[in-house]
């Protein structure tokens, strides 16, 4: 198999130095790009693996390339993750709905950041994942079959879902923040605030991992409630309104249809206007 190869466009030296002793002894080859225009020649010339935009660049030279990525249909096969140590939530949701694919906030520690980057490229280019047996092989093949068969089961409810759902109106959801002071467990914070805004939020924390914040919130739509770790401190969230709780096929049904619309409301309108004078 060849070594995996990752375009890192416009990083600083900082977050190049990261990537790159994370990527050490995996055979995961790094290249770095100052800016966004030799990127899209790069792209063309080495078909790489993953593309990474850094900190390096303007704001508006990385939404250039990702507009010129979603345009070409030999580029936007290649995915597109933002590795920045700061960035605003506004921005890094306009670099979604442009196609980016997923936001990884640094710094992170090495086997974090190298399982997040292993979710964007094929399976087996990591040696931790080169060494898998046929048998663990053959059952994640088999996982991912029956996923996909299952999405296939309520894709029809989905999109049936998805043109009743009133988006508007808004399930509150009661958000409790907590924090380990000398072993004690100690609330920082609470508010309320609503289910899709806070889908927005986690989608954005968790880097774009649909499949992670689905379940997340399926708990809390059938449940009523859930809590949700992080490094420093962890999230109870619970639904306002005990009427908002939901089974599971329908609250899987009402998270996608969501997810679908942000999706279309992202795409560019491609319709003409005929104006008659």
């Amino acid at each position: 198999m060849k070594a995996a190869l990752i375009l890192l466009v416009g990083g600083n030296a900082a977050e190049a130095q990261l990537l790159q002793k994370t990527l050490d002894s995996t055979g995961v080859r790094l290249i770095p790009i100052a800016d966004a225009s030799p990127a899209v020649a790069k792209m063309e010339e080495l078909r790489p693996d993953l593309v990474l935009i850094g900190s390096g660049i303007p704001r508006n030279h990385a939404q250039w390339l990702l507009e010129r990525i979603t345009a070409s249909a030999t580029l936007r096969a290649f995915p597109v993750v933002l590795v920045f140590y700061e960035s605003s939530r506004a921005w890094v949701l306009e670099m979604i709905k442009l196609g980016l694919r997923a936001y990884i906030q640094l710094p992170r520690e090495r086997e974090d950041l190298r399982r997040r980057l292993a979710q964007h490229l094929p399976a087996g280019f990591f040696s931790d994942q080169n060494k898998a047996r046929p048998a663990q092989l053959r059952e994640s093949v088999g996982d991912r079959l029956r996923q996909r068969m299952a999405k296939k089961q309520v894709e029809n409810a989905v999109v049936e879902a998805g043109s009743k759902t009133d988006f508007k109106k808004p399930i509150l959801l009661l958000e409790q923040q907590y924090a380990e002071d000398c072993g004690l467990t100690v609330r920082i914070s609470s508010r309320e605030t609503s289910l899709f805004e806070k889908i927005d939020d986690y989608l954005l924390r968790f880097g774009g991992s649909n499949s992670h914040v689905v379940g997340i919130f399926m708990g809390l739509l059938v449940d009523g409630k859930v809590r949700v770790a992080f490094r420093d401190k962890s999230e109870r969230l619970s639904l306002v309104e005990a009427s908002d709780k939901k089974t599971g096929e329908a609250a899987i049904q009402l998270i996608d249809a969501y997810l679908k619309q942000a999706e279309a409301a992202a795409e560019p309108d491609t319709r003409t206007q005929k104006i008659i004078l």
